[in-house]
């Protein structure tokens, strides 16, 4: 594999914006280092602490040394961290690793352990009297310093490792951008005598095309993770931090291959758990199925982003009933999926542009998969007379999207009620 560093996989804005939104929803201070602990982005939230000791050459020094020691430990074990810096400070790691390769790390703490470091303050006071820095405002500025519990820092270990997967998955999808476009180059050159390649550059423009994983939907969700630790009881946190970690694990899946109808359901479901959370459990989903959803094929993330549409779009502006219908069913020899909502549904100027607003969105606070890329992932794989046929909708009533899909007459439910 080429040699690749993070900086060079991922905008440093990009890690900077996940940086911020993760440091905002767990309270401590962040910052992301490269394979050696060299500072990546601008820390978030550091403690004046921790600011006025790297504020002097010395204490930089010290600091790069210790956040390289700790992200290559937590490299070696292929697993988030935990240790005193050398300044006494709990910090935690979570190694950012592609392809066996560690590419850097994602690095927090700056805290206290009750009752533990209570007894060590003395000797923290000691660590740092050596380094050229003013003491007296060293010694005020360690006072300052939060004290947490060791569940805390377990929690906070788990949502670590969640950040630090996802840049990794971000950054694979930049290496399929590269080599994407250096094979298009290849096939213009080739197409005439190679034809049979045209089928790997449709493969490659299909994992560019489900790359487009917006980081604002996973941030909104540690944001209400956050929100329900601290008004209401761990049990709805232990689901919806569940219902995430599944959802992370799906979005990593291989994209070449298309996925159950039941898988996807399955994936929709642990999705809105999530947005019951934020929603208060207002909205009322109800699911239908007059065919077998193990037998039918669809491409993966398919519907989930038209469930999430009716959401963000549909229901959430408006304030009356909330609800989401899936009906799947047998019509003229194919495989008919609505998706139905109460929203606010949309004017005909919005419907004759749907598809093309797809980039918009993109910038949203939505996972970025709409529409259009929904159509021609469902066209790619099962062809062109297939994918969203119909979007009906009126203003003040809601919207229904309708996706056709092929179907053999062996995968059905052996059912009087199949259309």
């Amino acid at each position: 594999m080429t040699t690749y560093n993070l900086n060079h996989l991922v905008n440093v804005e990009v890690l900077q914006e996940i940086q911020e939104r993760f440091a905002t929803a767990i309270g401590l201070g962040v910052i992301i280092a490269n394979e050696h602990g060299e500072p990546i982005t601008t820390p978030s939230n550091f403690t004046n602490f921790c600011s006025k000791m790297r504020s002097s050459k010395e204490g930089l020094q010290c600091c790069v040394l210790s956040d390289r020691n700790l992200g290559i430990k937590a490299a070696q074990l292929g697993q988030p961290v935990v240790h005193h810096c050398h300044a006494g400070l709990i910090d935690l790691a979570a190694p950012i690793i592609l392809n066996g390769k560690h590419l850097g790390s994602v690095l927090c703490g700056q805290v206290l352990i009750e009752p533990h470091d209570k007894k060590q303050l003395h000797y923290l006071h000691e660590q740092f009297k050596k380094l050229p820095i003013e003491q007296e405002l060293l010694e005020q500025f360690l006072a300052e310093i939060e004290f947490t519990n060791q569940k805390q820092i377990e929690s906070t270990l788990q949502l670590l490792q969640l950040i630090a997967d996802y840049i990794a998955k971000i950054s694979s999808n930049s290496i399929v951008e590269e080599e994407l476009n250096e094979k298009q180059v290849k096939l213009m050159k080739e197409l005439e005598e190679h034809i049979e390649l045209k089928s790997l550059l449709k493969e490659l423009q299909l994992k560019v095309l489900q790359s487009q994983f917006n980081p604002h939907f996973l941030f909104n969700t540690l944001n209400t993770i956050s929100r329900i630790a601290y008004l209401e009881n761990a049990e709805q946190t232990q689901n919806v931090t569940y219902s995430l970690a599944k959802i992370m694990r799906y979005s990593l899946r291989n994209t070449t291959e298309p996925v159950t109808l039941k898988e996807e359901l399955d994936y929709i479901q642990s999705y809105l758990t999530i947005q019951q959370s934020r929603f208060r459990n207002q909205i009322e989903y109800e699911e239908l199925l007059e065919i077998d959803p193990t037998a039918i094929k669809v491409p993966i993330l398919s519907i989930q982003p038209i469930i999430e549409n009716a959401i963000i779009h549909g229901l959430e502006p408006q304030s009356g009933d909330k609800k989401i219908k899936f009906f799947g069913y047998l019509r003229d020899g194919n495989v008919i999926l609505e998706i139905s909502d109460t929203g606010v549904g949309l004017s005909e100027e919005e419907l004759s542009t749907i598809f093309l607003r797809a980039e918009k969105k993109r910038n949203s606070h939505t996972t970025g998969i709409g529409m259009d890329n929904v159509q021609k992932r469902i066209k790619h794989y099962f062809g062109e007379e297939y994918g969203i046929s119909v979007i009906k909708s009126e203003v003040s009533i809601g919207t229904t999207v309708q996706i056709v899909l092929p179907f053999q007459e062996e995968e059905l439910l052996e059912s009087s009620n199949c259309r």
